[in-house]
């Protein structure tokens, strides 16, 4: 790993940062299959062949809960990784870390959460359920918002600075969750093409992206450095679709799409790779 260290990010005992990449020496005889990254923390997701579950690694800023466990008196962060607990009897497919939140999705489609509230609900410092029947598939943190994939479309939760939605349907899959329903997030189901099955989602900071199986492309979100790719610097309170060269990829088979804080990256598959964000300011 590298980069900033200064909360132990790094996992590597320490609070310094490194230029170029270092071996985190704590996982030198461990299989990691994952690796996550939020603003100050890290996850790792490490197969056991001893443990019935799986086992999720947090390190570094622990103010928000977001490494799955409490600050203790003036230790504010872990520059060691530690086991999350809550996983002991579970199979994770998939890790996800973005600002101080956390999540993980389970083989069977449960959702957990951790970290940093959204909408008002406390922090987290142990994972919660997010029972929903709706099968989910794909999960996108912001910094302010989360998106899911679902069987029966995407929602989002949190959002309500530039990412927010306007009109869309409500709903709340909370009232069997582990935590209290009154601080439970509303879920907002996002506006899609009607005739296109979204297939990927991806969240930035306050913005977000999908790809449908058609491969249509739509943005929506806080759009200040051009990064919804919409020839503009427009917030929008809903999706728009991006219009967008990419001959030959037809279906979403061919096509990638991350975001960044403030940009976002489309890449087709063996071949180019198009980064959505403002053109250089001329003179």
């Amino acid at each position: 790993m590298c980069g900033d260290g200064s909360f132990g990010q790094l996992g590597n005992g320490d609070h310094q940062s490194h230029g170029s990449p270092v071996e985190v020496l704590f996982f030198s005889s461990k299989h990691v299959e994952q690796i996550a990254c939020g603003m100050r923390h890290s996850l790792a997701l490490v197969s056991d062949a001893g443990s019935s579950g799986s086992l999720i690694y947090g390190f570094g800023s622990a103010r928000h809960g977001q490494i799955g466990m409490l600050e203790s008196g003036t230790q504010r962060s872990h520059n060691i990784p530690k086991v999350i607990e809550g996983f002991e009897n579970c199979e994770v497919v998939s890790i996800y870390a973005n600002g101080d939140h956390s999540a993980a999705l389970s083989a069977d489609g449960q959702l957990y959460i951790w970290g940093r509230r959204f909408s008002g609900r406390s922090d987290d410092h142990i994972p919660q359920i997010l029972p929903s029947p709706l099968g989910i598939t794909e999960v996108a943190l912001g910094w302010n918002h989360a998106l899911i994939l679902t069987d029966n479309g995407v929602y989002m939760f949190g959002g309500y600075r530039h990412g927010m939605l306007s009109g869309s349907p409500l709903v709340n899959p909370m009232q069997q969750a582990m935590i209290p329903s009154a601080q439970a997030p509303t879920l907002e189901r996002v506006p899609c093409l009607d005739d296109e099955k979204v297939v990927h989602i991806a969240a930035g900071a306050e913005h977000s992206a999908l790809i449908t199986e058609k491969g249509t492309i739509m943005t929506w979100g806080w759009g200040e450095h051009g990064q919804l790719g919409l020839a503009n610097t427009c917030d929008q309170t809903s999706p728009q679709i991006v219009n967008i060269d990419c001959k030959g990829s037809s279906t979403s088979a061919h096509l990638g799409i991350y975001c960044g804080s403030g940009f976002t990256i489309l890449a087709k598959i063996n071949s180019k790779i198009l980064v959505l964000s403002s053109p250089p300011a001329r003179n």
